[in-house]
């Protein structure tokens, strides 16, 4: 849903399924000391208490998130909030180290409505999740993103979503609910197939 027609909806839950776009579709996140600066500002917000992340993935150019906002913020500020902050770190880092695709992401920013923006496109996608079956459905999608567009062979494979955690492998390097304790559930398997019952 586009953020015209948010607010019409966002008051009536606190489960989404967002995505934001990088300005020009440009891939930025083939650099994973980018993909990390994402990581380590969502876990900033979700251990400040805005959200809590039940699934996630950064893919080459745009962002996939599951979060449940806390009671008293909504979709819009949370979401705005994570994007200022990683634009910010985005944008140190990319001066520092790739003045050219800084240039680029410039040159696109400049056909965005939105004169502020320099990493992520103005708007972002948002869909209120309040069935199981539709949660269920939007944690596949995302974990299976990368392997739909030729990243990887298997969901648990790509570095920067939380399939691995959901699949109950490696070092999570962001804290996921696989249990949706968030949601009042608690008792889900975080194995292999949770997903799918």
């Amino acid at each position: 849903m586009r953020s015209r027609d948010r607010n019409k909806y966002e008051a009536f839950g606190q489960l989404f399924f967002c995505t934001s776009t990088i300005v020009g579709f440009i891939d930025i996140f083939n650099y994973a000391p980018l993909c990390e600066i994402v990581i380590n500002d969502l876990s900033f917000y979700q251990k400040r208490g805005d959200i809590r992340i039940l699934a996630y993935a950064i893919m080459p150019n745009h962002l996939h998130l599951v979060v449940r906002v806390d009671d008293g913020k909504t979709i819009s500020q949370c979401i705005g909030n994570v994007k200022r902050i990683t634009s910010r770190h985005i944008g140190e880092w990319l001066r520092h180290n790739d003045q050219q695709l800084m240039a680029k992401l410039d040159d696109y920013s400049c056909l965005e409505p939105a004169p502020d923006c320099r990493i992520w496109k103005p708007r972002f996608d948002s869909l209120v999740i309040t069935q199981e079956w539709t949660l269920r459905q939007k944690i596949a999608y995302i974990h299976n993103n990368p392997v739909k567009s030729g990243l990887v062979r298997q969901p648990e494979d790509w570095p920067f979503s939380s399939a691995a955690s959901y699949a109950g492998i490696g070092n999570p390097i962001l804290d996921v609910d696989t249990r949706w304790e968030t949601m009042g559930y608690g008792c889900l398997s975080s194995g292999k197939g949770s997903q799918g019952r």
